[in-house]
């Protein structure tokens, strides 16, 4: 669940190829996760469940929500951006108390007279609108960001800044104290504890600062990521900080950016943010006098604000528009709700009662109540069935109560992307144990939940989802054949001499682990589109035959066979191999492919060593010749032995093993008087040998 927005969909392992049938399943947080949530939360247990209940508060118009406030009497205070404006909602009332086409209000702090002081960028200006919506300037700042603001226990005002990396404090009249003043280029937020101990975050660097009732400061905390982009503190005085880096923070130490620069805003606070980041990030639990710890990473997803809610802290997340939940203890994580614009942006929590969600790009706002919407919808992802498919049976599981339901719908397409050549959702099914689905063949599919509970009735639960489908059959593919080693329905290599090529494939054939002699070494390589079972069926005929001849049928266990020749007469055959996916499908959808080889040689009769003569040279040497001949294979070598001694190679006359008849010749050194036993033996290409021999007397 820790990697809900790196929109990882992980399919379950299809069923066994013999049967034909796929199951697609949908189960486990990470696939719910990467559907699309419309009042549906989805819990890290791997259900789906309704979500809290969350009104849009309509009249707002801005491109960013850049901070929501609440102050103590309920009035909600809200900075936007694009255009710059601060609302006010009392109620269901929401009111533009000031309004800049020129300025961001990048926070905004609600104070104990009725006022609100709104931060600004890019100038530094705090502005203060009085309770008659009257607006001054409070303070002018040298920081050109003005990014949060903290009321301490004192009411003074404690504001970060950039990108020089000030905090500042103002007391009630606006006259301004540098606080803390740090290398890193921004201060991106602060609270204030009770006891007055205020605490900031960098970007870059990730550094959470703590700076004391004394001024005394220090580096409270070094995240992994490169920004600390939010920050909040629970009844308990634990410390929650949450990153928005875009890139992986580099390794080792990092080097303070200097102060003065005129440096863009951090990568979570600028406009539109170009794709998710690379790097993950994270929210992290902090106990200020026993150190932190990591409670949450979401991969490719900024996390830009932190709050708490219902016993839980809430992360907004973004691109994605998804607010988090996660227990304090990490323990459980949920998708609490999914908006439709691309950055949950802030987050405010009223006492005792709803949290108030801002979004930007477009900038909308939000209230989230206590308890369970009375419907929600979920999509799921597109699912890819690999080709044109039949969609079988839907079946899911489920837990429901009284006034509690669930219903599942499907449709499909053939396209990657839904659009309106799609078919039509099918019918709503609320037989969880199993229905049949009437929807168009297609290679994709998506499927639909809808919940429902009456009033006070909790919530039902999805578990998981399964449709079933069939590929639509396609012919299996015969990718190639070989003899002994070698392939014979690729072309040879032009390029290898045929002598080279000869004496590779002789060493083939001598090799301990094939066959030889009268037996073929058959086998071959077969695939099935559709992932089915296969059986080879085998057959041979001689060139000038008209019928094939079984072989082998049904072939099963592996795909090869040994064929042994030594009933075949010698000749030149063809073999034909039949690959056929009837054991996986019914009569009426099997087929079948085929391949021929090109004709094979039997040759299992020896060569023949005829016409040896033996001639006396002058020097006292001797002459022997003859011819090595065989009806059907070419000689490939002749070697010659003389009374038993070892074998010598002999050459034919053209220099050149590549003919069934090779003629010979071989001269002798001088011979001593007696008689001398010569032994030529002659081998093909089909490792058969034959031999004859001649006497000769030197007087």
């Amino acid at each position: 669940m820790r990697r809900y927005l790196a929109l990882i969909v992980a399919l379950a392992a299809l069923a066994s190829p013999a049967a034909a049938r796929q199951p697609w399943r949908t189960s486990g947080a990470a696939q719910f996760a990467a559907g699309t949530l419309e009042g549906i939360s989805v819990l890290s247990t791997g259900e789906l469940q309704l979500a809290p209940p969350a009104q849009k508060i309509e009249g707002l118009e801005a491109d960013f929500v850049w901070d929501i406030e609440v102050a103590h009497d309920g009035t909600v205070y809200v900075g936007t951006g694009s255009p710059g404006a601060v609302y006010r909602l009392a109620g269901d009332d929401l009111e533009r108390l000031h309004h800049d086409e020129d300025i961001q209000v990048l926070s905004v702090l609600p104070l104990p007279d009725g006022s609100v002081l709104a931060g600004t960028g890019p100038e530094g200006v705090i502005l203060r609108i009085n309770r008659r919506g009257e607006v001054s300037t409070f303070a002018e700042l040298e920081g050109r960001y003005v990014w949060d603001m903290a009321l301490g226990p004192d009411h003074r005002i404690y504001c970060a800044t950039g990108p020089e990396g000030r905090l500042y404090r103002l007391d009630r009249g606006g006259d301004v104290t540098e606080l803390l003043n740090v290398p890193q280029r921004n201060l991106m937020c602060v609270v204030v504890d009770g006891a007055g101990t205020v605490y900031a975050g960098t970007s870059p660097g990730g550094l959470l600062y703590a700076v004391d009732r004394r001024g005394q400061s220090r580096v409270l905390f070094d995240a992994e990521e490169d920004e600390i982009h939010d920050i909040v503190i629970g009844y308990d005085g634990v410390i929650y900080v949450c990153t928005a880096q875009g890139e992986a923070r580099p390794a080792g130490p990092a080097s303070p950016e200097g102060r003065g620069q005129q440096a863009e805003p951090p990568p979570g606070m600028r406009g539109p943010v170009p794709g998710a980041p690379r790097a993950a990030n994270s929210i992290y639990r902090i106990e200020p006098e026993q150190g932190a710890s990591l409670l949450a990473r979401f991969g490719q997803v900024f996390v830009l604000s932190v709050g708490l809610f219902e016993e839980q802290v809430l992360a907004g997340t973004g691109p994605g528009g998804r607010l988090m939940a996660v227990a304090p203890d990490g323990a459980v994580e949920m998708v609490l709700d999914q908006f439709e614009p691309a950055y949950v942006k802030t987050i405010a929590v009223a006492p005792e009662g709803d949290a108030f969600i801002g979004t930007a790009n477009p900038g909308e706002l939000w209230r989230l109540e206590r308890g369970f919407r009375p419907e929600g919808t979920f999509v799921s992802s597109v699912h890819d069935a690999g080709y044109l498919s039949r969609w079988g049976r839907l079946q899911w599981q489920r837990a429901v109560g009284v006034g509690q339901d669930v219903r599942v719908r499907v449709r499909t397409g053939n396209s990657r992307e839904p659009d309106e050549h799609w078919s039509e959702w099918s019918r709503w099914s609320s037989r969880a144990d199993g229905q049949r689905l009437d929807v168009p063949m297609g290679r994709f599919a998506q499927f639909s939940v809808e919940m429902t509970a009456r009033p006070r009735t909790g919530t039902p639960r999805l578990w998981g989802v399964e449709v079933s489908y069939r590929q639509a059959n396609r012919r299996p593919r015969i990718e190639d054949m070989t003899l002994n080693g070698r392939s014979l329905l690729r072309p040879p290599d032009d390029d290898q001499p045929a002598r080279a090529r000869r004496q590779a494939e002789q060493a083939r054939q001598r090799a301990p682990n094939e066959a030889r002699g009268a037996v073929l070494n058959l086998e071959w390589r077969a695939t099935d589109p559709n992932e089915d079972e296969l059986a080879f069926d085998l057959y041979y005929r001689g060139l000038d035959e008209a019928e094939w001849k079984p072989l082998e049928q049904d072939i099963r266990d592996r795909p090869a066979y040994q064929w042994d020749t030594a009933r075949v007469p010698d000749g030149r055959y063809l073999v034909r191999l039949v690959a056929r996916d009837d054991v996986s499908r019914p009569p009426e959808e099997a087929l079948s492919a085929e391949r021929v080889t090109p004709p094979i040689l039997i040759d299992n009769r020896p060569p023949a060593v005829e016409s040896l003569q033996a001639r006396r040279l002058q020097d006292g040497r001797y002459e022997l010749t003859g011819v090595a001949r065989d009806e059907f294979s070419g000689i490939s070598e002749i070697v010659l032995s003389r009374n038993a001694g070892p074998w010598r190679p002999v050459f034919p006359d053209d220099g050149i093993f590549d003919s069934p008849e090779e003629p010979f010749t071989f001269r002798t050194e001088v011979l001593e008087p007696g008689e001398h036993v010569f032994v030529v033996s002659a081998t093909d290409e089909r490792d058969n040998v034959g031999s004859a021999r001649i006497v000769v007397n030197v007087p």
